[in-house]
């Protein structure tokens, strides 16, 4: 058995992991492909997630890697990530701002540019402290923005001694060619170091208190600024409505010496985030049965939100049973589905308590209507439920 193994078996033991993100945690392990395929957590990343990963073209969210090595190393990294950071996706993006990010990995039509812009604050007042010693990197927020269901935070990893490393992202193999993280030479990771007598190490952030804001999965993007510079936003929803929140982000640095997660150097910073933007709610309620065949769930209710930035969908169904295994996942179904209502990033399922479950889709800036016809799949299996219609009350 090896280390990561042994890792993911005392995983529960050794943290107290919110019950929302070990699902996540465990629905991105069942998604991943068994022979290769796109490497990297999925959170949500759909890993229940509704989006589609995997392109391989420079901008594209997702690396693909070969068969074998890079399951597992997935399964290692999204430890990792829970552990650390809580669950995440990874994808190589250039970066030069939040909107350069989106713009970059294609979501230029899905988010509002203009009304965004005026949500971003950039290098806002933080505070950091080094969590661990010997720590290589200096972590600094370079922007932020949120509204009443997003987050979003650039943060710059930069080498506190230049010239000796090359930094490359957590999920990132020395035979991943450069150019995944913005870099134009078509080598590989390995071949790049190695000419120049860099020492590979790997560069993550993610958003540490999750359980705090809500927040049970986030995308991560990378673009490499220079050999020993990396810059990484985090995308997430989140389910706390407050307009102001503490934020805590966590920025790590590992290299493939390390043993354990006790290896893992770690760096935290807090800072304050305002939301500053406006949100509009609507109501939906089934129109038919609502009952879910295959599992014991019943769709209850289902809330749209608009805001300048985007269109969040929760729905929130009844399940008593706790059988994690059938409990359902939604996505939008018919012409809903369409690239016009692209869904940006899914929550997983939230356990609210007395049986009931919240699920929640983050869409492009759109108006669904009257209606909306969803679809109950299993993640896992990939088993569709059925298909449901709410209706706006």
């Amino acid at each position: 058995m090896s280390r990561f193994d042994d890792m993911v078996n005392g995983l529960r033991d050794e943290m107290d992991i919110p019950e929302n993100v070990w699902r996540g945690y465990v629905q991105t392990l069942a998604e991943l492909p068994e022979k290769g395929g796109n490497r990297g957590i999925m959170k949500n990343y759909d890993k229940n997630y509704g989006k589609s990963y995997g392109k391989n073209q420079k901008g594209g969210r997702r690396r693909k890697s070969s068969a074998g090595m890079a399951y597992l190393r997935a399964a290692a990294l999204i430890l990792i990530s829970v552990m650390v950071l809580g669950t995440g996706v990874y994808a190589a993006e250039k970066y030069f701002g939040i909107l350069d990010f989106l713009r970059e990995s294609g979501n230029e039509e899905t988010v509002p540019f203009v009304e965004a812009e005026d949500l971003i604050v950039s290098a806002p007042e933080q505070e950091k402290e080094e969590i661990t010693e010997g720590m290589l990197a200096d972590y600094t927020v370079k922007e932020a923005m949120c509204d009443s269901d997003s987050i979003y935070v650039v943060l710059e990893a930069r080498a506190k001694e230049g010239g000796r490393y090359f930094f490359i992202p957590e999920d990132a193999i020395a035979e991943d060619p450069i150019s995944d993280w913005g870099m134009e030479e078509g080598i590989s990771a390995g071949e790049y170091a190695a000419s120049r007598n860099l020492e590979i190490v790997h560069v993550n952030a993610g958003i540490q208190n999750m359980e705090d804001l809500g927040i049970a999965v986030s995308a991560i993007y990378f673009q490499s600024v220079s050999d020993d510079v990396m810059d990484i936003m985090i995308e997430c929803g989140k389910n706390v409505k407050e307009k102001t929140l503490d934020v805590v982000c966590t920025g790590i640095v590992w290299d493939e010496s390390m043993e354990s997660m006790d290896d893992v150097l770690r760096t935290e910073i807090r800072f304050t985030l305002t939301d500053i933007s406006d949100a509009v709610s609507e109501a939906y309620v089934p129109a038919g049965s609502a009952e879910i065949p295959g599992t014991s769930a019943v769709i209850e209710r289902a809330e749209v939100t608009q805001t300048k930035l985007g269109t969040y969908l929760e729905i929130v169904y009844k399940d008593e049973s706790e059988d994690w295994q059938q409990m359902p996942c939604f996505r939008l179904a018919g012409a809903a589905a369409g690239e016009e209502h692209q869904v940006r990033i899914a929550s997983g399922t939230e356990m609210l308590g007395n049986g009931e479950n919240l699920w929640k889709l983050s869409l492009t800036k759109t108006e669904l209507g009257d209606t909306i016809e969803l679809e109950a799949y299993n993640a896992e299996t990939k088993e569709v439920y059925g298909t449901f219609e709410l209706m706006r009350q």
